[in-house]
């Protein structure tokens, strides 16, 4: 019985430093995606798509309740979107909240309440974008954008 719970004790003292390699992988991946997504962000408080435009995979997925009909499928069609507001501020100021990225594999899933602020107005979005890991570095697979039309906690 002793030997059977020391080999148990070893066992978990082993898998202990594992655990915290993982956890500690996913942490920096969360911080590593937040980081892409605010500067992206903090490109449209100018009104400058690039800092969005250069995570993009060229074969992005794209929907957006408010600015497109209907989903816009690539790169190509999502930048002619973005230069119709190119040099214009979409917001004086933002905060992300209530963030979330759940990795598996190469993939990266963030979602995220986002609060813009204009002047005295302030409207609320619920963003879900999904990440891939590429060998140029995180990209923006898919991306959905809906308002959310009463305030909520």
């Amino acid at each position: 019985m002793r030997k059977t719970i020391l080999v148990l004790v070893l066992a978990a003292a082993a898998a202990l430093p594992l655990a915290t390699v993982w956890a500690g992988s996913e942490g920096n991946v969360t911080g590593e995606i937040l980081g892409l997504e605010r500067r992206a962000l903090d490109g449209w408080l100018t009104g400058d798509p690039e800092p969005l435009l250069a995570i993009v995979d060229p074969e992005i997925t794209y929907i957006h309740s408010a600015a497109a009909t209907t989903r816009i499928n690539g790169i190509v069609p999502l930048q002619k979107l973005f230069n119709g507001f190119r040099g214009t501020p979409l917001f004086d100021s933002y905060d992300i909240l209530n963030s979330h990225v759940r990795t598996s594999g190469k993939t990266a899933v963030l979602t995220y309440r986002l609060t813009r602020r204009r002047a005295a107005a302030a409207d609320y979005w619920n963003a879900t974008q999904v990440y891939e890991k590429q060998t140029s570095g995180w990209r923006v697979i898919h991306s959905h954008w809906s308002e959310v039309k009463e305030r909520q906690p």
